[in-house]
């Protein structure tokens, strides 16, 4: 038997939740800390502008670890490619 106390419990309940939810989704959208993620600022990483002696050790770097494949030898590829940037003086 549905009671007079119950159904008037539910529906304050149910107005509540419903004027509280879009504050609640708002507040789970914007994240202001996070909305600069994976943004350079111009100057940071030289903008843009790769030396010739990087360059050259980047392509031999990624031809030797390209000969590994992933799913046969894990992380071989990524160990031969740091060791061989270190090699070349070069940062990852």
């Amino acid at each position: 038997m549905i009671n007079f106390r119950n159904v008037t419990a539910t529906l304050v309940l149910g107005i509540a939740l419903a004027g509280a939810s879009p504050a609640l989704a708002a507040q789970r959208i914007h994240h202001p800390g996070y909305s600069a993620r994976a943004q350079a600022v111009r100057g940071d990483i030289g903008d843009g502008a790769v030396s010739g002696h990087r360059a050259t050790a980047l392509r031999q770097c990624n031809d030797l670890a390209g000969k590994y494949l992933q799913y046969l030898w894990g992380t071989t590829s990524s160990d031969e490619y740091r060791a061989c940037m270190a090699a070349h003086g070069e940062s990852e």
